[in-house]
């Protein structure tokens, strides 16, 4: 029973607003747009992430963790901007989003 506890207790703060995803360094000068000027920008690749275990948490916090994933490896690819393309829900607690890497002047 004292076990059960435990496991409700912590599916709740689990599911609370704390950012459980790492911010790679660097990552966090990654740009977030909704419209990219082709003339400036260089699409570097593309980049699907995917979140789960997320059923109970706030959409804001989703998306939060979602951008970050994808800052994360737009920095890899040498990106420097990223625009989301595509979100959508797998499954109940599956979150995942495409986006386009850019590389901006």
């Amino acid at each position: 029973m004292r076990a059960l506890i435990i496991l409700i207790i912590y599916t709740f703060l689990v599911g609370c607003g704390p950012q459980y995803v790492e911010v790679k360094p660097g990552a966090d000068g990654v740009a977030v747009v909704e419209n990219i000027n082709e003339e400036k920008c260089e699409l570097k690749g593309t980049n699907t992430v995917r979140i789960t275990g997320y059923a109970e948490r706030l959409p804001e916090y989703i998306q939060r963790d979602l951008l970050q994933l994808s800052k994360n490896a737009a920095f890899d690819m040498g990106a420097n901007t990223i625009k989301m393309s595509e979100q959508f829900e797998k499954g109940r607690g599956t979150q995942s989003a495409t986006f386009e890497a850019y590389l901006c002047n």
